[in-house]
């Protein structure tokens, strides 16, 4: 799977010469974000493709993993961020369009998983996977739990599914698309969810402040179309 080099997005969209262009910074997740064969698939990428015909502006893509696509110094000017939660300690390091996608943070178990989950003080002394620097792993460490934190979603379901760990904690779109992309045999169990996570663009702050305008109307344009629902968004 490339992890640096520069995608186009789609072909026929915005490719005027002297359209704007933005490089969008996904990591990938099962069933969500994919690359294959130097494309970008699964339901994110037709929603990316709205994007760019709706805003006028071309989007090309890169994919990394998370941990890297928010070490300081890799976003650059013109360069968003795709899945970000605005958090107060995050809100002035970025431009932030969206939301474009609204969920719960949800604990799964396997399929014949019979221990009963109400909150965390269930969840000590076991091991649950998690996708690294994402919101449902700094909800484990604020409430003193240890996480396995993985790189994608895909190694948290696959993990669950083999008995390696206990549980898997995640943001429950994301989820839900993994599941679907990658279970074999009986579905995992949701055990407990709570609260709401928004997820948005995140420009660098040095991004031009229209074309960041123009991907965040267009955002609420795709979710009074009702073409987010699948994100969570109505």
């Amino acid at each position: 799977m490339p992890t640096t080099a520069l995608l186009a997005l789609l072909s026929g969209l915005a490719t005027a010469s002297q359209a704007p262009t933005l490089e969008i910074v996904v990591y990938p997740n099962a069933g969500l974000f994919e690359v294959e064969e130097g494309r970008f698939t699964g339901p994110g990428a037709p929603m990316l493709a709205r994007l760019q015909a709706l805003s006028g502006v071309r989007l090309t893509a890169r994919s990394l993993p998370i941990a890297r696509a928010l070490q300081p110094g890799v976003l650059k000017p013109g360069a968003c961020l795709v899945g970000l939660p605005r958090t107060a300690e995050r809100e002035a390091l970025y431009r932030w369009a969206g939301p474009w996608s609204s969920s719960s943070i949800t604990l799964y178990g396997r399929a014949a998983e019979t221990r009963r989950v109400d909150g965390p003080d269930d969840m000590r002394g076991t091991q649950i996977a998690v996708l690294r620097e994402a919101l449902p792993a700094a909800w484990l460490k604020e409430r003193g739990l240890p996480g396995y934190e993985v790189n994608d979603v895909a190694t948290g379901l696959r993990m669950l599914q083999a008995g390696r760990v206990d549980y898997w904690l995640g943001n429950d779109v994301v989820t839900r698309f993994a599941i679907r992309a990658g279970v074999e045999g009986p579905a995992p169990r949701v055990l407990y969810s709570f609260g709401r996570i928004d997820l948005h663009m995140a420009c660098h702050p040095q991004t031009p402040a229209e074309l960041v305008e123009r991907l965040h109307t267009s955002l609420d344009q795709l979710r009074r179309s009702g073409e987010l629902v699948d994100f969570g968004l109505r």
